[in-house]
């Protein structure tokens, strides 16, 4: 039996990021898009697709820049 592993990591990219859109904190929200980012960041890696490298690096770092500001408000 013949598995396709970058199809994989794409399904499971796709649910991530569909699954980060019906949380309603936006930490969590924005936790599980960015852990769906890095997924699709993995895919392109594997499928050497520099638009989904690009893409999924940009997402993960205004990510990243969104939950430290939430985490620094949320100190206040």
């Amino acid at each position: 039996m013949y598995i396709n592993y970058l199809e994989i990591v794409g399904w499971i990219a796709t649910f991530v990021v569909i699954g980060s859109f019906l949380v309603n904190d936006m930490i969590k929200l924005r936790s599980i898009n960015l852990a769906g980012a890095t997924l699709w960041l993995i895919y392109g890696i594997i499928a050497s697709s520099y638009s989904i490298i690009f893409l999924n690096v940009v997402v993960m770092s205004i990510q990243i820049f969104k939950i430290n500001e939430l985490l620094k408000n949320k100190k206040l």
